[in-house]
């Protein structure tokens, strides 16, 4: 049974909902979100963490995120899709990746927005969400997922805020 590798990463820093007019879809990054998320975007390519696809939800702050990501070239290519929007649905998201896998080996780049992420996570190494996980603004979750019985069965193989990919600090 071969594992396919994932990674969950929550869109940077955007602006608050309570400083913003618009529709929280709209929401953009700020500035100090770009520059972060930039900055953690490269500090992944020098560990070597690369991805085939990003997939991103389709609101403002998470494609901002998934762009910010293609361009640095964590993955040549990016899709949007509202499979990773906070309405997404995780089974839905599994059938995809199912299809997905079957023409594709490499890693995959899922950037989305809590708590489904960190939900999501949990389903998939525990069998529930149990609310253990909290995954910081353009933070990452890492996970091999098994190609059949994913959930309760995949293995959370990294967990990282963006404080410590940033610092760089017992990594190496």
């Amino acid at each position: 049974m071969t594992e396919l590798t994932v990674f969950f990463f929550r869109h940077g820093l955007a602006v608050e909902r309570e400083m913003f007019a618009g529709s929280d879809s709209d929401r953009p990054l700020t500035a100090k979100g770009e520059k972060k998320t930039q900055q953690i975007a490269r500090r992944l390519l020098d560990l070597g963490i690369e991805a085939e696809l990003i997939l991103s939800s389709p609101l403002v702050r998470a494609r901002q995120t998934a762009e910010i990501l293609l361009e640095v070239g964590v993955a040549p290519e990016l899709i949007i899709s509202d499979l990773l929007a906070p309405s997404g649905s995780l089974q839905e998201w599994l059938r995809w990746l199912s299809h997905w896998r079957q023409e594709h080996a490499g890693a995959l780049m899922a950037v989305g927005h809590e708590p489904n992420l960190s939900h999501w996570a949990e389903l998939l190494t525990c069998g529930k969400a149990l609310g253990h996980i909290e995954l910081k603004k353009a933070g990452i979750i890492g996970l091999k997922i098994p190609e059949t019985d994913p959930l309760g069965n995949s293995q959370l193989f990294w967990l990282t805020s963006p404080k410590l990919l940033l610092s760089g600090r017992g990594l190496a």
